[in-house]
């Protein structure tokens, strides 16, 4: 449906995400609620959640937002996509950094796979808006013990920092013939 759909429609279709994401993001943080709903003999055996809808709704967003952000149709769009995306990635961040939960922060570890992977495919002056705007952020969540996968793309996304805002080279490939040379 995406290329039958305006820009505009678009962004109405992501508010409608985004409400649903926040809907089920504040009850999920609502432990009250939730234990309420649980007491009056809400089925299952723990507390209910919408980690589903937190999780599918906000990825649903994401992958609409950098979808329109390559799309070179849309180009008049990509001014708000990235003031979107900025903000959307930004507050997702401060989220996840604020979970207790280690099952609710293993619910998001997808979101930040996907997040992070399409950051990286992003080009440089675009990567330099988004980069200097998570850094903090992203250097709070190596404090969690992270999965391999979401650890190989945050040095990915680290090392690329480097060369993007030069403050590090690429290595140089070596020759292998100086190497044997210098071992003896």
């Amino acid at each position: 449906m995406y290329r039958y759909l305006t820009s505009d429609q678009l962004f109405k279709l992501l508010d409608c995400l985004l409400e649903s994401h926040h809907f089920a993001k504040d009850f999920n943080s609502s432990a009250e609620q939730r234990t309420i709903l649980w007491r009056a003999g809400f089925k299952g055996k723990s507390k209910p959640n919408l980690l589903k809808q937190e999780t599918s709704s906000l990825a649903c967003g994401l992958r609409i937002l950098f979808r329109m952000y390559k799309d070179p149709g849309r180009s008049d769009a990509w001014d708000e996509v990235q003031r979107r995306l900025l903000s959307v990635c930004s507050e997702a961040l401060v989220y996840f950094l604020s979970l207790t939960s280690e099952s609710h922060r293993e619910a998001w570890t997808n979101l930040l796979l996907l997040f992070l992977t399409k950051v990286m495919k992003i080009s440089d002056d675009r990567f330099k808006a988004h980069a200097s705007r998570y850094y903090p952020l992203l250097c709070e969540i190596m404090q969690f013990d992270l999965i391999p996968e979401l650890r190989a793309v945050l040095r990915k996304f680290y090392l690329r920092i480097g060369i993007v805002f030069n403050i590090a080279q690429l290595p140089e490939p070596h020759d292998e013939e100086e190497e044997e040379e210098e071992a003896h």
